[in-house]
């Protein structure tokens, strides 16, 4: 038993929430779940020997400090708006919702009531990626003038015939995923500048059809049920500072998986790398993080600087947990990962499929 423990409910029992509950736990935190599927309760009662709640109501009113979200999409709305009208600080996963009408519900709400609302965007506290916006904030880039943004996977649908595939409770496919973390980092690492015009493509070439291989699948492989979310997205965008950004995202493509971002600036040029190849396997196994520079500089005689930077690994999700935490006790809104960041990413990835479905119907 720890000095500061803390109550923590987590609404959501599924893959998500009992890695939040492990997590939690090996903190010496004491962990309260909800979920309306009777095994899932069951499992938690069993692993983590927690007490079980049939509705997010009554763990509400358990005497809990805190609430952490991991429901499907869809349901972020009514969980986290409960849990702040009932005075608690909520950290919920990325997305902020399923569409741009319940995010922005969900952020009123936290500016009405005052309470935390932290959003699952784990990527920013990698230290490779605060070093980056270090140099960038610093002017080490110059100006910057273009990012490069991918993030792909060979084969990465997350559960054909689950939630995830369904755009009812996900609210898309691939873009509001994996795309939401992209979004997130672009906007970080520029300095959250705002958008101004935007041209996409979505597609949808693998997950549907009956003959995709894959070596390995997160969630269940159904393809007889829900499938009507894209798979890919290509956009390019233009920011009112003059910033221009590619992006592609993929669960599935015939290419090699990556999530990195080719940043070029007036001064100098970078190239961070993400691609977690044990990601989906172990989420605190962290393989890979790269930042190289680029400069060309004169002396001598003009050439060229390729300068690899090297920071420490750290496990992202514990960092997220921490500062979560961290605010709880104190009572003080995060400036990382709060709401309004996040409602601003999930502005930017609705500008993105109206420009895809506009496209669509050309």
């Amino acid at each position: 038993m720890v000095d500061d423990q803390l109550n923590i409910g987590i609404v959501g029992l599924g893959s998500h929430g009992k890695n939040h509950v492990a997590m939690l736990q090996g903190m010496g935190h004491q962990v309260l779940g909800v979920d309306v599927d009777p095994e899932n309760r069951f499992e938690f009662e069993q692993k983590f020997d927690g007490e079980t709640y049939e509705t997010p109501s009554k763990l509400y009113n358990s005497g809990i400090d805190a609430v952490i979200i991991s429901t499907p999409n869809k349901f972020h709305e009514g969980a986290t708006v409960d849990a702040l009208e009932n005075g608690l600080d909520v950290m919920l996963e990325k997305p902020l919702a399923h569409d741009l009408a319940s995010a922005e519900r969900i952020a009123n709400t936290a500016k009405k009531t005052g309470n935390i609302c932290l959003v699952g965007y784990h990527h920013r506290y990698r230290n490779i990626c605060q070093v980056t916006r270090s140099y960038i904030e610093k002017g080490y880039l110059g100006e910057l003038t273009h990012i490069n943004a991918k993030y792909i996977r060979r084969r990465g649908v997350p559960g054909r015939g689950t939630w995830f595939t369904s755009r009812e409770i996900a609210g898309g496919g691939a873009l509001i995923d994996i795309g939401a973390h992209l979004v997130d980092m672009l906007l970080f690492l520029a300095g959250r500048p705002t958008l101004d015009t935007v041209m996409a493509v979505s597609r949808s070439d693998f997950g549907h059809h009956d003959d995709y291989s894959y070596l390995h699948m997160w969630g269940e492989d159904d393809e007889a049920r829900m499938y009507d979310v894209e798979d890919s997205v290509t956009a390019f965008c233009s920011f009112e500072d003059g910033l221009t950004v590619s992006i592609e995202v993929a669960w599935a493509a015939n290419d090699t998986a990556t999530h990195s971002y080719k940043i070029r600036g007036t001064e100098a040029g970078a190239h961070l790398d993400i691609t977690n190849s044990l990601e989906e396997v172990d989420p605190a196994v962290d393989v890979r993080n790269e930042l190289e520079l680029y400069e060309a500089r004169s002396g001598g005689s003009d050439h060229f600087v390729n300068s690899e930077v090297v920071a420490p690994l750290n496990n992202p999700y514990r960092e997220e947990i921490d500062a979560f935490l961290s605010a709880v006790r104190s009572g003080e809104r995060p400036a990382r990962n709060n709401v309004e960041q996040a409602l601003q990413v999930q502005q930017v990835i609705d500008r993105l499929y109206d420009a895809s479905n506009q496209n669509d119907e050309m």
